[in-house]
This record gives structure tokens, sequence and C-alpha cells, in this order.
């Protein structure tokens, strides 16, 4: 036989698991997803984006906020040009854009004026376009990470492409599966992209609804065919 104290105690429990339940039953579904949970984290060491070219490495990068309804977000990383070498049959004209050099700012240009015949080489270029997650097991890191971003920096520089770094929602403040919605939409701003730019050419640059403009990283450099995931090990 249990214990009176036993038998106080499950009485107690039961009316308090009841409780409990009922409250549950009775929350607001919005309330109750919004206060699903809340993660300590750790301080992490952040990079400023640079959208000049990185004397260190070559590297131009810049953040961009591509969801006015959350907090989504993307940093973009854009390699140096390779050097031009100025033949004396095919001179470099005026017009032609200057080669960029490290620690210049990245002098934009519009895709119709890259796909000029007159347009330099390296303006005329199509770059890969690597979707990249960070680490963290969903919980933890983000795309300005100081790590993050000296990985997307490497990779950019060393495979010769631009790099897409997402900076996804985090759990468990975000329920699954928020981080994969994130990247679902990236992959459909980067086709969006792809669409802007081809209407660019015709003239605007803007869609129906003037919502989106075009994006010159991408526009000008990127080609959406070759756009491969990257995911670092969780």
């Amino acid at each position: 036989m249990p214990s009176v104290g036993v038998k106080i105690y499950s009485v107690f429990f039961k009316l308090f698991l009841r409780h409990r339940l009922q409250s549950l039953a009775n929350a607001d579904p919005d309330a109750a997803a919004a206060a699903f949970g809340v993660s300590c984290r750790a301080d992490e060491a952040t990079a400023p984006a640079n959208p000049a070219f990185s004397a260190a490495d070559g590297v131009a990068s810049k953040d961009l906020h591509i969801d006015p309804n959350s907090a989504l977000s993307v940093r973009i990383f854009l390699p140096t040009p390779p050097p031009q070498h100025v033949h004396l049959a095919h001179p470099r004209r005026a017009s032609d854009p200057a080669p960029a050099s490290a620690g210049a700012p990245y002098r934009g240009y519009l895709p119709h004026a890259a796909s000029s015949p007159r347009a330099a080489a390296s303006a005329r270029r199509r770059l890969p376009i690597v979707v990249q997650f960070h680490g963290g097991g969903f919980v933890t890191g983000s795309s300005s990470g100081a790590a993050n971003d000296a990985f997307c920096r490497r990779v950019a520089k060393l495979c010769d492409a631009i790099v897409v770094a997402v900076g996804y929602r985090l759990a468990p403040e975000s329920r699954y599966p928020a981080a994969f919605d994130d990247g679902v939409r990236v992959l459909k701003w980067i086709a969006k992209q792809a669409n802007l730019a081809m209407m660019s050419k015709v003239g605007g640059g803007v869609d129906t609804f003037g919502a989106s403009t075009v994006e010159p990283w991408i526009a000008a450099h990127g080609d959406p065919a070759r756009t491969p995931l990257s995911m670092e090990p969780h």
C-alpha cells in the first residue's frame, strides 16, 4: 500500500496535469507557436560585409534582405574578375569597364551592358552560383559569422563562383521546416533574378508590380543554370 504522502502527491500531480492540458487546449494557436521555445546562444564573432574587393583575397561581399515578410537574408560573395590581357589586335576601348583590382569597389553594371559585344571579357563571363547553408544544426550560426564568412570567401576565390550564403531562421524559435522553407525561397529568388535580368535587357529591371529590382552581381555574372548546393556538416 502506498503511503499517505505518495497518495497526496499523486492527487496534486493529476490536478496539475489536468490544468496544463486544459490551458494548452484553450490557448491561442499563434501564441502557442510563438512561445515554442527560445535558446541561449553563445556570442558569435561576426564579419561585416565588404562591397569592395578585399586586398587579402580579392572577394567582395554584401548583405541583402530578400523577403520583406521575414528576417530572411543572404550574403553574396563575388570574386575579382581575372586580369585582362591586352592584345594589339584587340586594344581596350575607353567604353569598356575597367578591370577590378584588389581594394577597389565594385563598379556595378547592368546585364545589357555586360552582354554588349564591346564589353570586356570579364564583364561577359558567367559564374556558377553556389548556395551555401552554414553549419550549426539549424540551431546556431549565421551567414555573417566570421568562420562562415572566411569559408565562403575561400570557396568563391578557389572555385571562381558566386557564393550565396543563406541566413535562414534558427530553431527552436522557428519550428521545422522553417530553415528548409527559407532555402527554397532563396532558390526561387535566384530563379527570379534570372527572369529580371532578361527583363532588364528589354528595359525596366522591375517585375510586374514593381516589387523587385534586379540584383546586379547575380544578373551580370551569375549563371542560374549552374547552382550547386553546399551544406556544412551539422
